[in-house]
């Protein structure tokens, strides 16, 4: 059925699925750092899965995502208005990261309204998408999954994983910046 459900089975268990590895946080700011370091490597195209439930710190993991990328504005959660678009210049060019909230997304209709697609699409973006087990069919099979577990009311378990090659890479070298190995 797709990456979300094996994750839900992963999330769990001791032995963590092939091409994925997990940390922990212990409060906001740290669960910022980590995003940081994440938005440091994002390079344009890639699209990164935002999974948790409801105070599992997704925002703050994505506002420093957008930190660490180089956004011009702090992000902020994107819940009603469900598409934020960020900016950053670099020599080179303009590039844009997409901040997109799908939890008040309800059936496909609305999804093709937000043009969910077309963003995906952009390779002169990183697209973050929060909920994306609620169109589990729209996410490129590729994606980087970041599932977010509250523990405690301040820790996080934060499970990275993509079975792209590439996206692979990237989170091999976040795992290297958070563990220094």
């Amino acid at each position: 059925m797709g990456l979300p459900v094996a994750f839900g089975q992963f999330l769990y268990m001791s032995i963590l699925a092939p091409q994925s590895f997990e940390c922990f946080s212990h409060g906001e700011e740290q669960t910022e750092r980590i995003g940081a370091r994440l938005g440091e490597l994002l390079p344009s195209g890639v699209v990164i899965a935002l999974s948790g439930q409801l105070g599992a710190g997704k925002t703050h993991f994505a506002r420093g995502i957008g930190f660490g990328w180089g956004a011009q504005q702090e992000l902020r959660s994107p819940t009603f208005t469900m598409v934020q678009e960020h900016r950053r210049n670099r020599p080179g060019g303009l590039d844009r990261l997409y901040h997109i909230d799908l939890y008040r997304i309800s059936n496909d209709s609305d999804l093709r309204s937000l043009g969910l697609d077309e963003l995906i699409e952009d390779e002169n973006a990183v697209v973050m998408i929060e909920w994306p087990e609620r169109a589990p069919s729209a996410i490129p099979r590729g994606a980087i999954w970041v599932t977010m577990n509250p523990l405690s009311e301040t820790r996080r378990q934060i499970l990275f994983a993509s079975i792209d090659a590439q996206n692979w890479l990237i989170l091999l070298r976040l795992r290297k910046l958070v563990f220094g190995a």
